[in-house]
């Protein structure tokens, strides 16, 4: 079964956003999901998501291999974005 959330590709928000984390905490997230070794390679595999179920907000990576990992949640971060929200299917 599918549902339904929104997805937020905007890179100068994510990359606001990634200033705003920090580099001690995004590194720290990438270890805890030992992705500490195969770090992100671009910023266009970046996006945030919120799920409309939980109403959280997670920062994901998806690799040219397709594969995706939530990184991060990023819900009280002030460089969250607030316009350019893609509606979409998620199963």
């Amino acid at each position: 079964m599918s549902k339904t959330v929104f997805r937020n590709y905007d890179i100068k928000c994510i990359k606001a956003l990634l200033k705003e984390i920090g580099k001690e905490r995004y590194e720290h997230a990438l270890k805890d999901l030992d992705l500490h070794k195969q770090k992100p390679i671009s910023m266009n595999g970046f996006f945030v998501e919120y799920e409309t179920d939980t109403h959280d907000v997670y920062l994901y990576y998806k690799y040219p291999s397709r594969v995706i990992f939530k990184i991060m949640p990023v819900l009280g971060f002030w460089n969250v974005p607030h316009e350019h929200w893609v509606r979409e299917r998620k199963k």
